[in-house]
């Protein structure tokens, strides 16, 4: 898309240079020259967007666009200008660039992945069920960072856990992929519409009629940018924990025990791209007692990276900040429902493990926390 055509599109020409994106962004504030505000006057301006690395420093997590009182949309703005600067300017990737290579044999057709290794034999599945689990990439993120957390797979099997409780048997697909997610916000167009076409392909030619999903990037990959791209779907796309808030709603699933004491990391695609805030609530008050850190809901921040790129000293120090914030609210653990937020605050954590630090906290996945809590009739 044409950038003026997209500045149109994302309400660019209606700021009215005020800051509030500036001042709400963590990159601005840390070592960086990256600005939404500088970025949007640049482009007024001269009708152009800077073209260089500092493109990449934005984390998309959509806080901008929440506070600004004008409509902009920064965040799908930024991504709208990547493509354009991909080859001469790329990313700086983290962890070798394992994860994007994963995603990119993920889209080859003749590559049949193996992502099943989670199942265990007291899981009750069913390949003729009209519900599918989309599991997404967390099989691979077991596999590369088991020295950080050794119970990724609990969350896939928590998961099926959690439908099994509902009478759901669900199918899950053989050979499943990536969800695009990471091309998407990255500027990979081609590689995201491949795996967009192999996605829906796959799911449509089971004959299911609903996805559940557990991640919130495959949930707003596949809910939101799946029709954008492809038009509408043969099936509909859930999120488990708003799926379980409406069963324990209508009384259809309960929980018992305790937890202790809780406190939520809202996930950015969860809370600002999707708006689910009081979902997960509700499910951590049925077996917890819940208590806020300052910033929660919509205007919780950012975990620290976003698509495994530009992860360095700075974003440590953000990330300790709201670990620090969730340690003062004197909650025996930080919960979160992203894959992402949980490997990043336990990275942090792993990170200082040879000096304990002040903000030391358990974190832990909510849908292991509520599997675990499913009250046995």
């Amino acid at each position: 898309m044409p950038i003026i055509e997209s500045a149109r599109k994302f309400g660019v020409s209606a700021c009215i240079d005020c800051g509030k994106c500036s001042w709400s962004c963590p990159v601005s504030h840390k070592a960086s020259e990256f600005s939404p505000r500088w970025v949007v006057e640049n482009f007024l301006g001269t009708g152009h967007i800077p073209m260089d690395k500092g493109l990449w420093d934005c984390m998309t997590c959509g806080m901008c666009s929440q506070l600004c009182t004008s409509g902009v949309s920064f965040h799908e703005f930024i991504r709208e200008a990547r493509p354009s600067i991909r080859r001469s300017i790329p990313p700086e990737t983290t962890h070798s660039d394992i994860l994007h290579i994963i995603q990119n044999l993920s889209s080859l057709d003749h590559i049949k992945p193996r992502t099943n290794n989670w199942m265990t034999s007291d899981l009750e599945l069913d390949e003729r069920s009209s519900t599918l689990l989309f599991v997404g990439c967390t099989p691979y993120y077991d596999v590369i960072f088991r020295h950080l957390r050794d119970d990724l797979l609990e969350i896939p099997r928590s998961s099926t856990r959690l439908l099994n409780s509902l009478g759901i048997r669900p199918r899950v697909l053989e050979q499943e992929r990536c969800c695009g997610h990471d091309a998407y916000w990255l500027g990979d167009e081609e590689r995201f519409r491949k795996l967009a076409e192999i996605n829906v392909d796959a799911i449509e030619r089971t004959g299911v009629d609903r996805v559940v999903v557990f991640c919130p990037e495959c949930y707003v990959t596949l809910r939101q940018l799946y029709p954008k791209l492809l038009g509408p779907l043969g099936f509909r796309v859930e999120n488990l924990t708003v799926l379980l808030a409406d069963a324990l709603r209508k009384g259809e699933i309960d929980f018992a025990g305790s937890a202790g004491t809780l406190t939520y990391h809202d996930p950015c695609r969860l809370a600002r791209h999707a708006g689910i805030t009081e979902e997960p609530r509700e499910l951590l008050k049925k077996f917890s007692t819940l208590v806020e850190m300052p910033r929660f809901g919509t205007m919780s921040p950012c975990c620290g990276t976003s698509c495994w790129i530009n992860c360095d000293a700075s974003t440590k120090v953000w990330q300790s900040e709201r670990l620090r914030e969730a340690k003062m609210t004197t909650a025996d653990s930080l919960v979160t429902s992203c894959p992402k937020c949980l490997l990043h605050f336990s990275c942090a954590m792993y990170d200082s493990a040879s000096e304990p630090p002040d903000w030391s906290i358990a974190i832990n996945d909510i849908h292991v926390l509520a599997a675990r809590n499913i009250s046995k009739r």
